[in-house]
């Protein structure tokens, strides 16, 4: 080696998990599937329209915008970096360790309450599916339903990246086709009898704030493409145009099912799960069978962001792991399917024991579910105000800085951080329960940063890993740094 010339490393620190093993269309699946958009379509703008009104269109297309925005600036570090941990490890390289730690434990935080919220909306659809079989429905088959849901999850996980990417994409195609033409059926049914197809005013200002926070909801996730940008081919490529394209095509779907919903009759049933979009009898001989596929398809997409919740989950986990910030058995992969399965193994029993936990302290599904969405919000508009603000940061470090990621990216923080003050001024009981039980876990985050610096010095200078070349790299088949259109 010549005297100050960088040595190459003779191992990536991401190795283990298996590179250039999934096509642009499985990458967009990973962003598209850890956002459950069908299940969204039926879901959240009943939520949003009691407390938005008329102005739940204008809210869903003021969260495209948003994350659209945040997209941009994610791209800035999906074009130059291959890191499995996505925005952890960006916001690390933007602002440095605790800023970074704190953005990544955020996103934790984020990632976990969405595939709790996720299981329990895969067994309680599953429940109601089983109800019309004469199953009783009520919190047990719910319980028995989501430990189901959660063992199926973590054996396709764990058998690899792959496989689990197909089936959601599969998934999401048929489900996102169903929900669609339920709405479709179940808006000219309502017009048919008269119904006015608009909602009524908002509740108050700060109840749009809130409203606003749950729709930015429906969006995240887009971003979890980037932890799989190692297994990804072309990952400078795929990763920043799944990224870039996703919120777009979501605003597009989001604002189609708002407007189908905006009649009262369309969103009867919504005040307790099921959260099923019931089609009456009167839509004709088959009402009852679209309902059912519908329900199947809202049950399937629910799994499928299960699926991409968790995986993005295990890859920042993997992540951490190799770095020391948790404990070192986090960073291991599977000797035959290169899947972290001691992190996905580790988190699954989890996701699913607090949300039928929970479900059993509350006795109501719809407020275990916005509960939840509401704790998943807060972690990842953190973590999306960070990356903003980092953006700006790693451009300037690197000599790349330009005027646009500088406009772009404070405008963005300072639009969300401005919607998390408006939506704390929010009565609704949710909002503040959800803010103090995510303060308490970034607690528990900052204790957990704070003894692993303590044990391991030097942690700081290990944190925000990638997939680097190696040796290997420069004399045989794969390089990363080679951007192929």
């Amino acid at each position: 080696m010549v005297s100050g010339t960088p040595r190459i490393r003779s191992r990536s620190p991401v190795a283990g998990l298996e590179r250039a093993r999934l096509s642009f269309v499985q990458v967009l699946g990973q962003s598209v599937s850890a956002v459950a958009p069908s299940a969204v379509m039926v879901t959240l703008p009943a939520l949003v329209i009691p407390d938005a009104g008329r102005a739940t269109i204008a809210v869903f297309v003021a969260a495209a915008i948003l994350m659209t925005a945040v997209g941009y600036c994610i791209g800035q570090f999906a074009t130059r970096m291959v890191a499995v941990s996505g925005l952890y490890s960006y916001i690390v390289k933007g602002l440095g360790a605790v800023p970074g730690f704190g953005g990544g434990w955020s996103l934790l935080v984020g990632y976990a309450a969405a595939a709790m919220a996720s299981t329990l909306g895969a067994a309680s659809y599953l429940a109601a599916l089983l109800g019309r079989v004469g199953l009783p429905a009520g919190s047990p088959l719910i319980a028995v339903l989501a430990a189901i849901v959660g063992l199926l999850a973590l054996l396709l996980m764990v058998r690899g990246v792959q496989l689990s990417a197909r089936i959601m994409l599969a998934i999401e195609v048929f489900a996102i086709v169903a929900a669609s033409a339920a709405l479709v059926v179940a808006f000219v049914q309502s017009v048919r009898e008269g119904a006015t197809p608009s909602a009524g005013g908002a509740k108050s200002g700060s109840a749009v704030g809130f409203a606003l926070l749950l729709a930015i909801t429906s969006f995240v996730g887009f971003e979890s493409a980037g932890t799989v940008a190692r297994e990804a081919r072309n990952p400078f490529v795929a990763v920043p145009r799944a990224i870039r394209w996703t919120p777009i095509a979501l605003g597009v779907l989001y604002v189609f099912a708002a407007a189908l919903q905006l009649p009262e009759p369309v969103r009867q049933g919504v005040d307790s799960l099921p959260i099923v979009l019931t089609l009456p009898d009167t839509s004709g001989a088959g009402s009852s069978t679209l309902s059912i596929v519908m329900e199947l398809g809202i049950s399937a997409s629910w799994f499928a962001c299960v699926l991409g919740s968790t995986t993005a989950l295990s890859r920042t986990l993997f992540a951490m792991g190799r770095e020391g910030v948790v404990p070192n058995v986090f960073g291991r992969t599977h000797h035959r399917f290169h899947t972290p399965h001691v992190a996905l193994t580790a988190a699954m029993p989890v996701v699913v024991a607090v949300p039928v936990f929970y479900l059993f302290v509350s006795g109501s599904s719809r407020d275990v579910l916005i509960g939840l969405l509401a704790v998943s919000a807060h972690g990842y508009v953190l973590a999306y105000v960070l990356l903003c603000v980092a953006t700006p940061a790693f451009l300037r470090r690197i000599g790349e800085l330009t005027r646009l990621p500088v406009i772009v990216g404070v405008l963005t923080a300072t639009a969300m951080v401005a919607l998390v003050g408006w939506a704390a001024f929010s009565r609704t009981y949710v909002a503040g329960a959800a803010t103090a039980v995510y303060l308490f876990l970034m607690l528990v985050g900052a204790a957990v940063f704070a003894i692993r610096a303590r044990r391991s010095p030097g942690i700081e200078e290990r944190m925000g890993v990638y997939d680097e070349a190696v040796a290997e790299d420069l004399l045989v088949r794969y390089r990363p740094w080679e951007v192929r259109r």
